[in-house]
């Protein structure tokens, strides 16, 4: 059947290669700095400044404190923004200052830096991040509502996203004739900051100016308790939220482990930007593949099957280590791993734009940014608990990077590093198969809205 006929003239027109690359655009420059800001600027901070690595700790704490009040206000104001260019648009320019300027300051600090200058940069660049992330998602989800055009979206913010992150390790080999050196210097960090402070304002600005608002129905005026029942009454947004917990856990500790494991336990450190790299190429390469898989099987079943996959995987690696060939298979289950992970970049928002508009069918309301922030506290939330887990029980043990481990302190981190996000991973694979928003499903609701014909530029 034709889909065009159940489609009123106030529905979204489909978007064009052009325009969703320029919306994706913005996610190369806010990946590009958000790696480094947790990898490499608590370290560098330690070593050239007079701040202490329990300073930041305090600092990254009292910020994630702080989230739990921002990102549900920011959500809710940017549902009820009013301008000229839309509900989402002003609050993306201006993250684009914020972080601009924050990150010029904290990329830069002076030898005497103290946790007063830290604290402040740092804390403006996360309000920054917030003004980014939240409003961004839910304008994503207002620009399609078509489940393989959102999906496609998703994957173009996905792979901009990817080469963020790419372009992030491959930039000190670039700057290797000026520093002399593949490590992360404060000549890095110095080009990495100008580098943002220029991309990133001019990707948003394009983003602005030729990608359209999008439309959605008049935002919920509704008060937090009346928001918490709605949520509560929504059956796929908690399906979703608890596999997201699950997956928030499981990568928070595993993430949080796998330098140690690949530089400290398997002695690869000489090539784990090399290996870095290498992941984040085959990930580009990969989306594509994926979103044909999604077209024919769906994105819930997509992810969990790509989740599935890569944790099942990673312990093949031990029937490899000490062996003089050990860097041949690890490249190998490498590039097996970033293939499978790839759909955890794009299935999840494009998930949770599929339960929004459920809610929209529902309520006649939208929520999109209350959603969007719900769903980022919660990711930062269980991400931040999982890694605090696993270095607190290697903590415990008596491992030490660099020094000879007992045993013990060798298996807790097997133990951090393999099993317990492992069994996150796959609880969350478990629950998100039993997503009842399918392709057919989404399609119905969409028509529905559609037909309603309660859609306004948003």
């Amino acid at each position: 059947m034709d889909q065009r006929q159940d489609v009123t003239s106030d529905a979204p027109q489909p978007l064009t290669t052009k325009k969703i690359a320029l919306f994706a655009l913005p996610a190369l420059p806010h990946a590009f700095i958000s790696l480094p800001l947790s990898v490499v600027i608590p370290t560098f901070y330690a070593a050239n400044t007079t701040v202490t690595l329990t300073q930041i700790a305090l600092v990254a704490t009292v910020s994630r404190l702080a989230d739990a009040f921002i990102d549900p206000v920011i959500g809710i104001l940017s549902d009820r923004t009013r301008s000229r260019l839309g509900r989402r648009k002003p609050w993306l320019l201006a993250a684009a200052l914020m972080c601009a300027i924050s990150v010029f300051f904290l990329f830069q600090p002076p030898a005497d830096a103290g946790i007063a200058y830290f604290g402040i940069w740092a804390f403006i660049l996360y309000i920054g991040f917030s003004f980014f992330e939240i409003p961004r998602n839910a304008w994503s989800t207002e620009l399609s509502r078509n489940y393989m055009e959102r999906s496609r979206i998703q994957t173009f913010v996905a792979v901009f996203n990817i080469s963020g992150s790419l372009l992030f390790w491959v930039l000190p080999l670039l700057l290797y004739s000026l520093t002399q050196t593949t490590a992360i210097t404060g000549t890095s960090l110095t080009a990495i900051g100008w580098l943002y402070a220029v991309l990133m304002p001019a990707a948003v600005i394009m983003a602005a100016i030729m990608v359209p608002n999008g439309h959605a129905p008049p935002p919920a005026t509704s008060t937090f308790r009346s928001f918490m029942v709605a949520l509560g009454r929504n059956k796929p947004l908690w399906i979703y939220f608890t596999a997201i917990c699950f997956w928030g856990l499981g990568q928070g500790m595993y993430l949080s482990m796998i330098m140690i494991f690949l530089t400290d336990y398997v002695k690869l450190g000489t090539t784990f930007p090399f290996l870095m790299i290498l992941f984040f190429v085959v990930q580009i390469a990969a989306m594509p593949i994926w979103l044909k898989i999604i077209s024919r099987f769906g994105k819930h079943k997509a992810w969990a099957a790509g989740m599935t996959c890569d944790v099942l995987s990673r312990p093949l690696i031990l029937f490899f280590i000490g062996q003089d060939v050990s860097l041949v298979p690890m490249v190998v289950l490498l590039c097996f791993g970033a293939f499978m992970n790839a759909p955890s970049n794009a299935a999840p928002a494009a998930i949770l734009g599929d339960v929004i508009d459920y809610d929209i069918l529902k309520t006649g309301k939208d929520k999109a940014g209350k959603y969007f922030a719900f769903n980022t506290l919660i990711i930062k939330a269980a991400m931040a608990g999982g890694a605090g887990a696993g270095l607190a029980i290697i903590g415990a043990s008596g491992y030490q990077i660099g020094a000879t481990n007992s045993e013990t302190a060798k298996t807790s981190l097997l133990i951090c590093y393999f099993l317990l996000p492992a069994i996150g991973l796959l609880l969350a694979s478990l629950v998100i198969r039993r997503f009842p928003i399918t392709r057919a499903r989404q399609d119905i609701i969409r028509r529905r809205i559609e037909r309603r014909g309660t859609d306004q530029p948003a």
